[in-house]
């Protein structure tokens, strides 16, 4: 069996731009599609918070307030 390894793009300048992934990796770090969150029973986007799902934060409280930042600036 070969076993396709991620491959970078370069540019000219040797900076990378791009990234080949296999598709077998692809699919398992990409979000599961609508059919796949139907099955499951719905998307629940608590799964994908990370750092923030112990922290007890009002989101919207906290999106009102970096808005308020932005518009100052």
């Amino acid at each position: 069996m070969i076993r396709m390894q991620v491959q970078y793009v370069y540019d000219e300048q040797g900076r990378k731009t791009a990234v080949i992934v296999p598709i077998s990796i692809w699919q398992k770090v990409t979000v599961p599609d609508s059919t796949t969150c139907a099955q499951e029973g719905g998307m629940d986007p608590d799964r994908y918070r990370g750092i923030y799902r112990d922290l007890k934060i009002n989101f919207e409280e906290e999106i009102k307030k970096m808005r308020s930042e932005w518009e100052r600036t």
